[in-house]
């Protein structure tokens, strides 16, 4: 199965997560750890990694070098998704004054037999664990959860994977998934980050999460309409991706198909990166096959979606192979076998070793119904 990079299955999740998590933790906005704050310093009692080398354990943020706090655990499969990501790019940007660090809140028996796993690549001399993927980067576990509590906490952040980018200056320049961190990283290298613009986008977002404890308090209690004008509110000041799968699942939940259609097709347009739509697309397909949803009208507008955004891509690689697959599994659910089939050839072209296989075998099952 190709791993998804986002949130896990953000809508068969977003609402059981709001229904049995607690809330995130209210901070005073004299507290809130944003975009220009100073970045906490760090104390971490594990470092795993250091770049084969190249880098020295970090509690104080050295100026003029800019920083990635990252943070993930053994049991995320978008975090585990992201590590290639990751390792490239700490390769490209080791030159250029970047030191990324992954933290873990987990004890070091669990990290360590983690790494143990082996990790499948086309590459003929690529890394043959996660051990050997992530030693390119700082990985590292804090089990006291201090770090944890000193970015995620203070910062209204509730769900990992999440990394903060640390300026030349010390300070906070970018929070956000790292499969979202390209653009704003190579900005923030060479001095053209618009921090200013950025906190402005970050406060409407924190904003939200702080908006989640009443949105939460309100699902506990099964007040579904309460709680979509509270959502509405939220989504009136920021185009909160989480908020906005929450609304659909409460939608689809209450059976207003065609709400929670325009809902979606709201979020489709407020993502920036094809690897989100592929996410938010998956869910929707899987919980269109699982039955959680009924009929095939949210899946028809993630179709649409995902094809919108496969055209993004200047040239094949295993993220748009991904994206592709999930087109072709929705294709087949919605009846085109045949488009399914062309569309599935084309992903296994591409894909990744960890994916190849799944794909191949999904292949085999829609020819054999052609």
């Amino acid at each position: 199965m190709q791993l998804r990079f986002h949130v896990s299955s953000i809508l068969t999740v977003a609402l059981a997560a709001a229904i049995c998590c607690p809330a995130p933790r209210a901070q005073a906005d004299d507290e809130l750890l944003t975009i220009g704050s100073k970045a906490p310093g760090l104390d971490i009692e594990h470092w795993v990694s250091d770049g084969n080398g190249k880098f020295k354990p970090v509690k104080e943020f050295e100026k003029g070098k800019v920083y990635v706090v990252e943070f993930w655990a053994t049991w995320c499969g978008p975090c585990i998704g992201s590590m290639p990501h990751l390792a490239e790019t700490q390769k490209s940007y080791a030159k250029r004054g970047v030191q990324l660090i992954s933290v873990s809140d987990e004890e070091l028996d669990t990290v360590t037999k983690f790494l143990e796993r082996p990790f499948e690549t086309d590459e003929e001399k690529g890394p043959s664990t996660y051990g050997e993927l992530t030693s390119a980067y700082c990985l590292t576990t804090d089990p006291d959860r201090g770090t944890y509590e000193d970015y995620m906490v203070a910062a209204q952040q509730n769900g990992i994977p999440t990394c903060f980018i640390v300026g030349k200056d010390g300070k906070i320049d970018w929070i956000g998934h790292p499969m979202e961190m390209d653009k704003p990283l190579e900005a923030v290298v060479t001095d053209k980050w618009d921090r200013d613009a950025f906190k402005k986008e970050m406060k409407a977002k924190q904003e939200a999460q702080k908006a989640m404890t009443e949105i939460f308090a309100l699902l506990n209690k099964g007040d579904m309409d309460e709680a979509l004008k509270k959502i509405d509110a939220v989504l009136e000041q920021t185009n909160d991706m989480q908020l906005g799968m929450i609304k659909v699942q409460v939608l689809v939940q209450q059976q207003k198909t065609e709400e929670a259609q325009k809902q979606l097709a709201s979020v489709f347009e407020g993502i920036k990166e094809p690897v989100m739509t592929n996410q938010i697309a998956w869910s929707i397909y899987q919980a269109t096959v699982g039955g959680q949803i009924k009929g095939n009208e949210l899946m028809k507008t993630a179709l649409a979606a995902s094809k919108k955004a496969v055209a993004t891509y200047k040239k094949p690689n295993a993220e748009k192979a991904a994206l592709v697959d999930t087109v072709a599994r929705i294709q087949h659910e919605l009846g085109n076998t045949e488009e399914a089939i062309k569309l599935m050839k084309e992903a296994i072209e591409h894909a990744d070793a960890r994916s190849k296989k799944d794909m191949e075998e999904f292949l085999k099952e829609i020819s054999v119904d052609e």
